[in-house]
């Protein structure tokens, strides 16, 4: 693969309503997860690892969280004079709307694929967490001579299944059949939002799905041109979670507990990229216990934290308990205060003797700023 030739897209709001409270007043890429991470740096970072550096990241609405995050790119190499990573905001373009789908998203884009000049593009959504590799991906479609090639997985149930596709393949990976159902089983391979294409063709492909009054990619081009196109599917071995709900993201934050899940997401080989925070190591009180925890930098912790996920900067104090939890970054957990199974977002504050609970089935949100 000759890096040069592929730029990469994506598509920051995949999924917004999916996780309610959790995306109002942010996009879904710029979702904080993992402690220290947002998860637009899965998808940045999957690109840059493949060589990629030319970046559009289509918008539709809160990304100033984003802009703030992405910056000009430096985290990931990509502050270029040439290429580099690119906000694409909603824009009236040839009497393109406020998008309500990916074809019309990339429909106001067009003038940014126009001019990369790149001869393939990689297309992402913004809602998957997946260390994947897109350089043998990117080899793999070319073998193939291949019109689309769509990066699935398997081995993974998904409930709340809409606009998720799946498909079968033939003994070529050629797929063969496509569809949009409920819920996913784990038998079933299913889409990552990963596809693979000439610049061309997505052009061509995008203007007449537009045209004729087209929004998904899955149902208006792929299942629409299943049988005249040769489209593949390249299978994705290693973990991965794609955000459907408020369960699904607590599933995939506390999988990193684990760590055959560290060490496939995390592969040294093709690092994960993010903006850094210069902040001082982590403080452990004389009576702090932690057990099973991921803990960020710049975190106090005189209290107790098991199988829990902190963020940067977070306070525990004397005799609190934070248990099952995600906490985002800044939060303060005051004195014998006792948090289970609850997500803290940003900057929250627990006061003094106070208990929340959630159960394992359902965890309790509480959204960033509040004083509880």
């Amino acid at each position: 693969m000759r890096p040069s030739a592929v730029s990469g897209i994506i598509f920051a709001n995949s999924r917004d309503e999916a996780l309610g409270r959790m995306t109002e007043v942010r996009s879904m890429a710029s979702l904080p997860f993992g402690g220290r991470y947002r998860i637009i740096d899965f998808c940045l970072s999957n690109l840059v690892n493949a060589g990629i550096t030319n970046v559009g990241v289509i918008t539709k609405a809160n990304y100033r969280s984003l802009m703030d995050h992405i910056g000009s790119g430096v985290f990931w190499d990509l502050d270029r004079k040439r290429g580099g990573v690119h906000l694409l905001p909603p824009f009236n373009i040839s009497g393109a709307r406020r998008y309500h789908g990916y074809i019309e998203a990339l429909y106001g884009a067009m003038d940014f694929l126009n001019r990369c000049n790149s001869e393939y593009i990689v297309i992402c959504e913004g809602c998957v967490v997946a260390n994947v590799d897109i350089a043998t991906a990117v080899d793999f479609h070319i073998e193939k001579n291949a019109d689309i090639t769509v990066v699935y997985r398997s081995g993974v149930e998904v409930k709340n299944a809409k606009n998720m596709m799946t498909m079968t393949v033939d003994s070529s990976d050629r797929l063969v059949s496509v569809k949009l159902p409920e819920s996913i089983s784990a038998d079933d391979l299913s889409s990552l939002g990963v596809l693979i294409l000439k610049r061309d063709l997505l052009i061509e492909l995008v203007n007449n799905a537009y045209e004729n009054g087209g929004r998904n990619i899955d149902v208006d081009i792929i299942a629409d041109r299943i049988n005249d196109l040769k489209i593949f599917g390249f299978k994705h071995n290693g973990f991965s979670a794609v955000m459907t709900d408020i369960k699904s993201y607590t599933k995939a934050n506390m999988s990193l507990l684990e760590a055959e899940t560290r060490a496939d997401l995390f592969n040294p080989n093709r690092r994960i990229m993010t903006k850094n925070r210069d902040d001082m190591p982590t403080r452990y009180g004389t009576k702090a216990k932690t057990g099973n925890s991921f803990i960020a930098d710049g975190c106090v912790i005189d209290g107790e934290v098991e199988n829990s996920i902190l963020f940067r900067g977070v306070t525990v104090k004397k005799g609190a308990l934070v248990k099952n939890s995600i906490v985002m970054q800044d939060c303060v957990i005051g004195e014998n205060a006792i948090i289970n199974d609850v997500i803290l977002d940003k900057k929250v504050t627990v006061s003094s003797n106070n208990i929340i609970k959630g159960t394992k089935e359902q965890a309790v949100y509480i959204e960033k700023n509040q004083k509880i």
